[in-house]
């Protein structure tokens, strides 16, 4: 494969990144190219087909971006919601894009197979935690009506029944912000250890790679 084919391959495989950031990675590597008088096999032997050097080119560039983004001002104007939404976009995108750059080797399973954990420990905390609440907010509001229907029989009975419904409902606006932080954190620790990895198996498996500061 003759050097601009295979130079014109990575770039088409960059698309999706702004002009200048596709045009940086690409003279980075035609220059190390030259330097080193690549082309052809010793070319994809070197730095691996140009499918797999964009994925571990943006392996690098989406880290990075994540990581300027988190240590980002806010957004003047921009929700709390808004702004979660696009963070956790952002970071399923580069979760989805590491793992399918680790597919193919066996020997990142084990990282994978951690960062799959990770996942489905969230998954859980978040299931059985909205099953628990939605249930004791369904309960509490049950509680409320039955002791409203007694009012004129026995208002101890509806005191004692709106007492309970009422902790039920209270307790929502406690454990939900908790839950909300404990997968925040557990994504935190996930991202973190994501990024470790990324930048591993791009570091390990590319020669002459972009050096950062």
């Amino acid at each position: 494969m003759k050097s601009n084919i295979y130079f014109s391959q990575l770039e088409g495989h960059l698309a999706d990144l702004p002009n200048e950031d596709r045009n940086e990675i690409i003279a980075h590597y035609r220059e190390y190219a030259e330097q080193k008088e690549l082309s052809g096999e010793s070319l994809i032997k070197a730095l691996g087909t140009p499918k797999q050097l964009s994925r571990k080119a943006l392996i690098e560039y989406s880290i990075d971006a994540d990581t300027i983004a988190e240590n980002d001002v806010p957004v003047v104007g921009e929700s709390f919601f808004k702004r979660n939404r696009r963070r956790f976009i952002r970071q399923i995108n580069l979760l989805g894009l590491i793992i399918m750059s680790l597919a193919p080797n066996v020997a990142w399973y084990p990282a994978m197979l951690v960062i799959f954990a990770i996942l489905f420990v969230m998954a859980l905390i978040m299931a059985v935690a909205a099953i628990v609440l939605i249930a004791a907010l369904g309960m509490g509001l049950y509680q409320i009506v039955s002791g409203l229907a007694v009012l004129g029989q026995d208002w101890t009975v509806t005191l004692f029944q709106g007492g309970i419904g009422v902790v039920l409902i209270g307790i929502q606006f406690v454990a939900w912000p908790i839950m909300v932080a404990l997968l925040h954190g557990l994504m935190s620790l996930l991202m973190m250890y994501a990024k470790s990895v990324g930048r591993r198996f791009s570091k390990d498996s590319q020669l002459g790679g972009p050096q950062h500061d």
